[in-house]
């Protein structure tokens, strides 16, 4: 793979690489990093030649584009469009400075990040909620045909029940299936599709000290409820400190909120958007094999609690 790594370098930057060192771990798609000139690329490779991870790379690369004139960092394209070479797809961007928030989740860091993902939240706003397809500047909506935001979470939360019973956890399953069940009539329907990051994590998160320099990975971005996107990544900078002595989540909803406000059904749908979206994290790397037996059940108990907080508060309503 190295040899088609450099001549895709040779065509695309006009010579061969100093060094290419392959990301192994956490990424949907082949991903090399690469040093030409002393400055440094990220190439991607798309997974496969199935529409939908084309699609993927499509739309990240659309909103490295589409977000460069803003506020919010994201890496410079090489070209504008997903390319090929030898019958691969790929796209290729400049690395950016700092370090992911993995191994480090800080409360400054935190709020900092919160205030980003508000900023890509007010960046666009769409006439109706779905997917985004297209290449280039050709992004488009594909629309979730009539299915209301309630029989679309209901759906979010089905697959991931099927991802919990297929890991043994059959009961939790059944619990936060009946919980939205009961407490769907809760979701406001109405609401204003906003761009959503779909995978804000501090594994996209670039920082510099406690300072945001880098947002990357847009491949999950659809125009969506701004809401259940801001639980999901309190969820996700959640899980990468939950033994944290400080509210992380808390923590994340208040960096958000000193940039941009939430809808005022927030508080009191928070308690179902956090198990929704804990189950669609938990879930996720359950398919993908990526927990430990320990994480497993520890991450089972907490999801559990969540789905148990959700009955309770909603029940008191």
């Amino acid at each position: 793979m190295n040899d088609t790594v450099a001549a895709i370098a040779e065509r695309d930057l006009g010579a061969p690489p100093d060094a290419v060192a392959p990301v192994a771990e956490g990424l949907q798609h082949e991903t090399y990093v690469l040093t030409v000139d002393s400055r440094g690329y990220v190439l991607q490779f798309a997974a496969s030649e199935d529409g939908r991870d084309v699609d993927s790379l499509a739309r990240g690369l659309h909103w490295y584009v589409a977000l460069r004139e803003t506020d919010i960092p994201v890496p410079r394209v090489v070209s504008e469009r997903v390319a090929e070479f030898d019958g691969r797809r790929y796209v290729l961007v400049e690395k950016l400075p700092g370090t992911s928030g993995e191994r480090d989740v800080s409360p400054a860091r935190t709020r900092n990040a919160a205030g980003y993902l508000a900023t890509i939240h007010d960046h666009a706003a769409f006439d109706t909620a779905g997917a985004l397809v297209g290449e280039g500047s050709e992004l488009s909506v594909r629309a979730c045909g009539d299915a209301a935001f309630r029989e679309w979470a209901q759906r979010e939360v089905s697959e991931s029940a099927g991802h919990l019973r297929d890991a043994g956890l059959g009961s939790i399953a059944a619990g936060l299936e009946r919980v939205l069940d009961q407490f769907a009539d809760r979701l406001p329907e109405s609401f204003d599709p906003v761009l959503c990051h779909g995978d804000f994590s501090p594994d996209n998160v670039l920082f510099s000290d406690d300072e945001v320099v880098g947002v990357l990975d847009f491949d999950r971005a659809r125009a969506g409820r701004a809401e259940w996107d801001l639980a999901a990544a309190a969820n996700a900078f959640w899980m990468h400190d939950p033994t944290a002595d400080w509210c992380v989540r808390e923590t994340f909803y208040e960096g958000y909120r000193a940039v941009r406000p939430v809808a005022g059904s927030f508080d009191r749908c928070e308690p179902l958007y956090r198990a929704a979206t804990l189950a669609r994290l938990v879930a996720g790397m359950l398919a993908l094999d990526e927990l430990s037996a320990y994480e497993r059940d520890f991450y089972a108990e907490r999801l559990q609690n969540a789905v148990g907080r959700a009955s309770r508060e909603l029940g008191r309503q």
